[in-house]
């Protein structure tokens, strides 16, 4: 698992976010941080460049500071201020994440060395030897990651009066609060989906879609036709990249 927070992004990570509140969206599996960032290299590259959006990962062994540049993915350690940002893939974020990069500073050389004894030559050997292990496990891993990045196979509902049934009861507004920055999906019974944020004077942010019902590890989820990650359906809430949006009562 990975803790993220991002700055200025909105909630399915395409869109940049107006003010500075950071947005915790806590532990992420492999493969949902995989479409979070899938996500984050589409932002408009004027929004990019003005508000400056960007995603903050811990993983095991180092936490990150991501931005992105022209569809890239540009990485910075915070344990190393002084480092410049490295350009990488969705996979090689992930393996930085989870492995150690030793740096040993190198040491200077003795002059005239004796020629080493058949002592060290068998050491020598046994370091051969553990590197390409070493190495064999780093190729294990990045295919592993390979495989756990899939995102989850969706089952439609293909039954007509299912559907119908479902999307009626679905059709409503969802939010993650009633104040200004909070999250708010709205669902209409024809199959369309609206996102927004609550802003000052109203709206912000706003997107629209469409979405299909289907089924994924035996739970109901709504699949985006823009493929920005899936909707589970838990009770009468939706949770949408760890957010869970409460049912909105019609007043009387």
């Amino acid at each position: 698992m990975y803790h993220v927070t991002t700055s200025r992004l909105g909630p399915d990570g395409r869109r940049v976010r107006a003010g500075t509140e950071d947005m915790d969206r806590g532990d992420l599996t492999a493969a949902e941080l995989t479409v979070l960032l899938d996500a984050f290299v589409e932002v408009d590259p004027v929004g990019n460049e003005e508000h400056d959006p960007h995603i903050t990962v811990s993983g095991r062994v180092a936490k990150l500071i991501i931005r992105t540049s022209r569809g890239r993915l540009q990485v910075y350690d915070l344990k190393d201020h002084a480092a410049p940002g490295i350009e990488m893939t969705v996979g090689g974020v992930l393996e930085r994440l989870d492995r150690v990069v030793e740096s040993a500073a190198p040491f200077k050389e003795e002059a005239e060395q004796p020629a080493p004894t058949a002592p060290h030559r068998g050491i020598a050997f046994a370091m051969l030897l553990v590197g390409l292990a070493l190495n064999g496990y780093i190729l294990y891993s990045v295919f592993y990651v390979e495989s756990v990045n899939k995102k989850p196979e969706v089952k439609l509902i293909t039954d007509a009066d299912e559907l119908k049934t479902r999307e009626s009861a679905l059709a409503g507004t969802y939010a993650t609060g009633g104040k200004v920055g909070d999250r708010v999906i709205e669902l209409t019974a024809a199959g369309k989906v609206r996102f927004y944020e609550i802003g000052m004077k109203g709206p912000i942010n706003d997107e629209r879609d469409s979405y299909t019902i289907g089924r994924h590890d035996g739970m109901l989820c709504l699949s985006m036709s823009t493929e920005v990650g899936l909707i589970d359906l838990v009770g009468d809430t939706l949770v949408y990249y760890k957010d869970v949006y409460q049912r909105k009562r019609p007043s009387t």
